[in-house]
């Protein structure tokens, strides 16, 4: 039988891989229909504390620690699929321990599918709750839940509800997937490694050429144990002040311009000499289109237009192997194409969507497998390469 009275209550929360937002954000929204419920007496007083991972995302979530905590409001994080079992999920399964023992009567949710998009795999976790022991797994978005008097017909319509929206999320999942692919496929990807000139950073404009040439002129320091291979550069605080700039500039730049310098092109040139040639070109176009301020010029359509159909080369000039989230493209090395040998035709780019479509801009598709071993700067080693 269901508890008649106020009920003690827990807050679940969880974002789902892919969305957007915070789980602190999404307490804040429901905070005020929590606080409505307390005071009309229809559930017990809330502890906001939080059992789980932390909320401000300034601690490591470490299971024996953060699953022993006293509070009533259970945080699974950002990142935990809707699609993947509930089962799996560490935070959920805390908290229906404690429901077994008797610790809560209801938990609420922003909407019911935080529990779960598939009903049928979260029944496997919590079918007995509501089912034999009157627990209800409330939303406070919608107007139904689980153990909340439903009847067995309301019930399937639930589960209806809800295998209709997980369907749609891994659609919308499959499409997000797809317009990845698709914008690699145009070149877009990454940002540009130089600050071009009229860009309004500090070091708009910079001369890579003297960087790398004064970078030469110090050397490199005895490779350290464990640096798996990165070479880095002596003396980096000097050659920053240089350029108005601290050492670990120096250093950052130095590690990829260094890598791009061993990948060679079959007409004999590094990646590293193309890509200067390729900071000058841009350069010089935007400082002759269309006003005489590159600071104008840089922040007009028709510039940008140009900079996002070279986008790819001017981030990675020794190519690169994407990261999994491009499905097809990380089976890929791909070499972009150059805009210096486009000088003089930059102009055909603007208001293009289609890369593509402009005579002699192609992408260049190696599989993986037989582009040998890349190195740190040829792959998206931030994403997890």
């Amino acid at each position: 039988m269901a508890k008649k009275g106020p009920l003690k209550a827990a807050i679940y929360i969880r974002r789902s891989k892919g969305a957007e937002g915070t789980t602190k954000a999404q307490l804040g929204r429901i905070m005020p229909k929590i606080k409505a419920m307390v005071k009309a007496g229809k559930i017990q007083p809330i502890d906001f504390a939080v059992v789980g991972r932390d909320i401000n995302k300034k601690q490591k979530f470490f299971a024996t620690r953060d699953l022993a905590r006293e509070g009533d409001v259970f945080n699974e994080g950002e990142g935990a699929s809707a699609l993947n079992s509930a089962r799996e999920r560490q935070v959920l399964g805390e908290l229906l321990r404690r429901m077994r023992e008797g610790q809560y009567d209801v938990v609420l949710a922003e909407s019911l599918d935080r529990y779960s998009r598939d009903p049928l795999d979260f029944a496997t976790v919590a079918l007995d709750l509501w089912r034999k022991e009157g627990k209800q797994f409330r939303s406070l978005t919608e107007d139904y839940g689980y153990g909340v008097g439903t009847s067995d017909q309301e019930e399937a319509i639930i589960t209806t509800l809800l295998m209709w929206g997980g369907e749609s999320a891994k659609t919308a999942i499959s499409k997000s997937i797809d317009a990845l692919d698709k914008k690699l496929d145009k070149g877009f990807i990454g940002k540009p490694k130089a600050e071009l000139v009229g860009s309004g950073s500090k070091g708009a404009g910079l001369d890579y050429r003297k960087a790398w040439g004064l970078m030469q002129a110090y050397g490199e320091k005895p490779n350290k144990i464990g640096t798996l291979g990165e070479k880095f550069v002596q003396n980096p605080t000097a050659i920053g002040k240089v350029f108005n700039k601290d050492n670990k500039w120096a250093t950052d730049k130095y590690e990829f311009m260094e890598q791009w310098d061993r990948y060679v092109y079959p007409d004999g040139q590094t990646a590293l000499e193309k890509w200067f040639n390729a900071v000058d070109t841009m350069n010089r176009y935007i400082e002759n289109h269309p006003f005489k301020r590159a600071g104008d010029s840089y922040k007009t359509r028709d510039v940008k237009d140009v900079i996002k159909a070279f986008t790819g080369f001017l981030a990675y000039p020794a190519g690169i192997n994407p990261s999994k989230k491009f499905s097809e493209g990380s089976k890929s090395f791909i070499l972009f194409p150059n805009p210096a040998d486009f000088e003089g035709r930059l102009e055909e780019f603007i208001g293009v969507t289609e890369p593509s479509t402009i005579e002699g801009w192609e992408l260049q598709k190696i599989p993986v497998q037989d582009a040998g071993e890349l190195m740190k700067h040829q792959t998206q080693y931030r994403s997890g390469k």
